[in-house]
């Protein structure tokens, strides 16, 4: 049998056949319609219809990022893409292609997919992190795929880490509108604003002579040249990173913590600190059963954990 398997993202929908194992067969990808309700379904469905010319497709999953009610299927919001607010994306394409849907929200999926056939294989008690333009996170809770009371659970990138105090400015400003979130020191976005704070006190670092915009890729390259900024970059972000890991575990007893995204194309400069800091912040014994470590199936978790969700639901 098999699933095809879609992960929505800003900029591009990626699209895999997947078999009942969770093995890639064939990918495609189309740009992502963000404004156009109607032409962003067109670019799916032609997708879609590009892959049923080949195989037969016995249940589609989609992976989208937003607030997906586990209650009426329903994207209640999807910050990126403002098309699909208030979207039963899965009706609109089922419609079109005549195959079973279902849908879930993008970091379920990715974390989905690394417990039925990733480095999660086997435990019951996991999370996964994925730490791109910003953070996202899934768990597998009891063995089981969380989402909470209508879905929206899971949103760890979005828990206040620093929100500021009275006496000094308010914490940096997330895309969800509230202060000092996770995401803005774990991510992408977080790694450029942490370099151009330390910036303005380090005149004689190379991260002045970079192109901007800044990328965390151009500042990662830097920080491998050796710059003491750039590292000094990845070291507190590494922190923050630590920091979440250790209230994870501290709060859920978790068997593992499995990270993927972009960003981790910067391994060990991220990875090592981050171990540490955990250990340090962490109650020991806890600690002691729980392995940080980096995603056995991105790129290409969203969609393998759509199709695997497809296959099992």
């Amino acid at each position: 049998m098999h699933y095809l398997g879609i992960d929505v993202g800003g900029t591009s929908i990626k699209a895999g056949l997947v078999n009942e194992a969770g093995r890639v067969l064939e990918s495609r990808r189309a740009l992502t319609v963000a404004d156009d309700l109607n032409g962003f379904l067109s670019a799916l469905t032609e997708l879609v219809r590009g892959f049923q010319k080949a195989a037969a497709i016995d249940a589609i999953g989609i992976g989208v990022p937003g607030l997906h009610s586990s209650r009426t299927h329903i994207i209640e919001t999807s910050p990126n893409l403002p098309c699909l607010r208030r979207v039963n994306l899965e009706e609109l394409l089922a419609d079109q292609v005549h195959i079973r849907t279902i849908s879930e929200n993008d970091a379920n999926a990715a974390a989905y997919a690394e417990f039925v056939c990733g480095a999660g294989v086997g435990l019951r008690h996991m999370a996964h992190l994925t730490i791109g333009t910003g953070l996202g996170s899934g768990f597998v809770l009891n063995g089981s795929l969380f989402t909470g009371a209508s879905g929206y659970g899971g949103e760890f990138g979005h828990t206040v880490l620093n929100a500021g105090s009275a006496r000094q400015n308010a914490g940096r400003l997330c895309g969800c509108g509230n202060h000092g979130c996770v995401e803005m020191f774990v991510s992408a976005t977080g790694i450029v604003l942490t370099a151009e704070d330390m910036m303005r006190e380090a005149p004689e670092s190379l991260l002045h002579d970079l192109e901007w915009p800044l990328t965390s890729e151009k500042i990662y390259e830097v920080a491998v040249r050796g710059d003491a900024i750039a590292r000094e970059v990845f070291k507190e972000t590494a922190r923050y990173l630590g920091i979440a890991c250790a209230n994870l575990i501290n709060l859920l007893n978790l068997e593992m913590i499995i990270i993927g995204g972009g960003v981790m194309g910067a391994g060990d400069l991220l990875m090592n600190s981050a171990r540490e800091i955990a250990q340090r912040h962490a109650f020991p014994s806890a600690y002691a059963d729980c392995r940080i470590v980096q995603s056995k199936l991105w790129p290409d978790a969203g969609m393998i954990g759509a199709a695997m969700l497809a296959r099992d639901r």
